[in-house]
């Protein structure tokens, strides 16, 4: 079982609301999720990346979209998902990742123009900073990204409200029920004011869990949903969707993972969230796919650390404190996660005698989805009579090393050498993300009667190359 704090840590960065008095003045104020991190080596400037050409994907209007569009005007494509379909890799959202996200990539193979997903502006295009592997250590540390930021505060928290039109693409990392259900602002605010009241001990903070997205989650809705919106729900009623991907709870598997495990996603708030979703679009008489969750713990985020290279380095058992009367040991089903006490013992470092359960989870805490999967999407699946992605069994076939493009280009799952996990070891790498906009677009040909190109990633890959 986890402590008391961890929950509390894994409820916060759920973006469940806090009620505060006196909220509402943006006075300044410190990060709650600032922490010294034992895997960050330096902070370096680095220009923006620049815009991928697109020069190769199909002119608009020219793609036959099948029974996606009824009429002469474009069809509205809608993006509900988290990080991966907002485009967050390598620590951060940047303006190259928006750009290079899956959804975008399939709205610029259907030859859509006016697919908006609140893109960043140029000179703040490092969005919201971003990680660069050190290449010469044993095992992962990285310098952090920290110019051309799109904050508008020193203390990292706020953006300038975006006022560029409906944003077609609301995915943000770290995406829950409770971000659509509450004003996201308010709940920034809330969040911020209550840590600043009650900060964390200074144990806590020892965990520096890299990924956290924190307050991020609704700092980034709250640039799009500004205050004359209740909730996102209200927002997406401004919105008509023709067309619409659906990619929700990965990020809830991911955080309550990083967050040393929890109970999974069988639980009343998130089916809750999701048939509202269905809903929503049935409503609408969008067509749409849904796709699956993946299963998180293969990603290599979760294996840097491990019994056997942890063992090595101690030549004994490695004891666990579960709590003061439950001393247990780990073995070669432990998964470590990469908190201070964990690079410690593997630095040979730790004047720790004991893990805690932070650092670690166990197997009772491991939440793999292929029951919720089954329970729950492939039945929605069934019921409402829509199309599924299955992203599950795509990142096992791609973990597995088998995966060839259409075009013959081969996918290396590999870390951190390979080509389709980006720097943190979670979210894809620009190849990774035109892999599964491609697996979209199969779906979507094969369901709706489109005849959507698929992308040639041998050459897109050609191009991220000049633009990296």
């Amino acid at each position: 079982m986890k402590t008391k704090l961890a929950i509390f840590l894994a409820i916060l960065s759920s973006g469940t609301v806090i009620n505060c008095s006196n909220v509402g003045i943006e006075e300044k104020i410190e990060s709650i999720w600032q922490s010294d991190n034992p895997l960050l080596v330096s902070e370096v400037s680095i220009p923006v990346k620049s815009d991928p050409s697109f020069n190769w994907t199909p002119q608009s209007g020219k793609v036959d979209l099948g029974a996606l569009k009824s009429g002469e005007k474009e069809p509205v494509l809608l993006t509900i998902g988290t990080g991966t379909a907002a485009g967050y890799r390598d620590g951060g959202l940047t303006r190259q990742g928006q750009l290079t996200s899956y959804p975008n990539l399939v709205a610029r193979q259907m030859g859509l123009k006016n697919f908006n997903q609140a893109v960043f502006d140029k000179q703040n295009g490092n969005g919201t900073g971003y990680y660069l592997r050190q290449s010469d250590s044993e095992l992962p540390s990285w310098s952090k990204v920290t110019n051309n930021l799109a904050y508008i505060d020193p203390e990292k928290n706020f953006f300038a409200p975006y006022s560029q039109g409906l944003v077609h693409n609301l995915s943000v990392p770290g995406n829950h029920p409770n971000s659509y259900q509450l004003n996201p602002k308010t709940t920034l605010l809330n969040e911020i004011q209550y840590r600043n009241n009650i900060p964390l001990p200074p144990y806590a903070m020892d965990a520096n869990y890299l990924w956290t997205t924190g307050n991020l989650t609704n700092s980034l809705l709250s640039r799009v949903v500004h205050s004359e919106k209740q909730s996102v729900w209200e927002y997406l009623n401004s919105i008509q969707p023709d067309v619409a991907i659906v990619d929700i709870n990965a990020d809830v598997y991911i955080q309550s993972h990083i967050q040393g495990g929890q109970a999974g996603l069988l639980g009343p708030r998130e089916v809750f969230w999701e048939l509202n979703v269905i809903n929503y679009l049935k409503k609408n008489n969008t067509k749409y796919v849904y796709a699956t969750i993946p299963d998180v713990l293969d990603f290599p985020y979760f294996n840097w650390y491990n019994y056997k290279n942890l063992s090595s380095k101690l030549n004994k058992p490695i004891k666990i404190a579960v709590s003061e009367k439950d001393i247990q040991e780990a073995n070669n089903r432990t998964i470590f996660l990469p908190t201070r006490k964990v690079i410690d013992l593997f630095n040979g470092n730790s004047e720790n005698e004991y893990l805690t359960d932070l650092d670690i989870i166990n197997e009772r805490e491991a939440s793999r989805p292929e029951l919720y999967n089954n329970l729950f999407v492939a039945k929605w699946a069934k019921e409402y009579n829509h199309p599924l992605v299955d992203f599950y069994a795509i990142y096992k076939k791609i973990l597995s090393g088998n995966y060839v493009t259409d075009d013959g280009y081969k996918i290396d799952p590999s870390y951190s050498h390979g080509n389709f996990f980006s720097a943190d070891g979670i979210y894809p790498s620009a190849i990774g993300q035109a892999v599964l906009a491609n697996e979209v677009i199969k779906v979507l040909n094969a369901s709706y009667q489109s005849k959507i190109p698929l992308i040639d990633v041998g050459l897109y890959a050609k191009e991220m190359e000049k633009v990296k």
